[in-house]
């Protein structure tokens, strides 16, 4: 599969190297353009794979399982308390870093106490805060969503819409795992790249679905007959796709984060699968109706600056 989905890829990579050699009459140009996408791979994909991995894994703890394990809490909480990137203004960081050292310190050696100061710390970041400035887990899988569905439905090449899933998948995974702090294990991060790669061929197979399809049979065709474009319509499908199973893996990697090694014991893996599957269909919605009203407002915007300037 995987061997599949490079060939499709650098197969793309090398017909697009050789037109352009042939348009600049030079093999200096193919070099440079497979130097170029080496730089965009090192630094979308391969940065982003080597920051998650340099991150500490997330205790098996979860959240509020009831351990009685002091010791076990109190190296959890300090580990809390170095890492709180997730708060990007450097100042507010160090006052909570202190006030969270400080609480940790008060309790413990209170059990209650401890499994409340980390489970609210956790919660915070998974939720994040509108008074403190953070954007938490759930608000970030969302705006990458988001940033798919803009892209995928706009760009209209399936090579595109296909490096894209793949990039900003990667970039979203960094994303959250930095926002906590933590990753999941090596096995749960194997899984997590797997369904990555899973998404990106299902990306590019859609995408040649739909630029296939054809006929009043078809779900471009009926809305041919509501006289909503073909071409609007596939794009549409294709970006909403592509979403759908965006929020799908952020939802994997949230459980992941939350659940620790235990959300691959047993039948919680499928479990697990078929949740994200929920939470994604649940969330698609209002990621959709989001996206369309960030465009009306900038298409609005972009006509009153030229009336404006008019």
């Amino acid at each position: 599969f995987i061997g599949v989905l490079v060939i499709l890829l650098m197969g793309n990579v090398i017909t697009v190297a050789e037109k352009l050699g042939e348009i600049c009459h030079t093999v200096y140009a193919e070099y440079a353009f497979y130097a170029l996408v080496s730089i965009l791979v090192l630094a979308f994909v391969i940065v982003p794979i080597i920051k998650v991995h340099a991150a500490p894994e997330f205790p098996a703890l979860g959240m509020g399982d009831g351990t009685s394990d002091l010791k076990k809490l109190n190296s959890f909480g300090r580990k809390l308390v170095s890492n709180c990137g997730y708060i990007e203004d450097a100042e507010q960081r160090a006052k909570h870093q202190e006030a969270l050292r400080a609480e940790l310190k008060a309790c413990a050696e209170d059990m209650e106490g401890l499994k409340a100061l980390i489970d609210r710390e956790v919660a915070l970041r998974f939720d994040g805060s509108k008074e403190m400035g953070i954007q938490g887990v759930n608000a970030k899988m969302k705006e990458w969503a988001k940033s798919v569905f803009m892209i995928t439905a706009v760009s209209q090449n399936n090579l595109v819409d296909t490096t894209v899933v793949l990039v900003m998948n990667y970039r979203q995974i960094e994303d959250l795992v930095l926002a906590t702090g933590f990753r999941p294990t090596r096995a749960q991060m194997f899984r997590i790249y797997a369904n990555i790669l899973t998404t990106t061929l299902i990306s590019y197979c859609t995408s040649e679905v739909l630029s296939d399809l054809a006929g009043e049979t078809t779900l471009a065709g009926a809305m041919a007959n509501l006289k909503i474009p073909g071409v609007i319509s596939e794009s549409a499908i294709q970006g909403a796709v592509n979403a759908l199973l965006t929020l799908r893996i952020g939802y994997v990697t949230k459980t992941f984060l939350m659940e620790g090694p235990d959300a691959l014991a047993g039948r919680k893996r499928r479990e697990v699968s078929i949740k994200a599957f929920k939470d994604a269909f649940k969330a698609i919605p209002g990621v959709l109706a989001g996206t369309a009203t960030s465009m009306g407002k900038g298409i609005l915007g972009f006509f009153k600056g030229k009336k404006e300037e008019a």
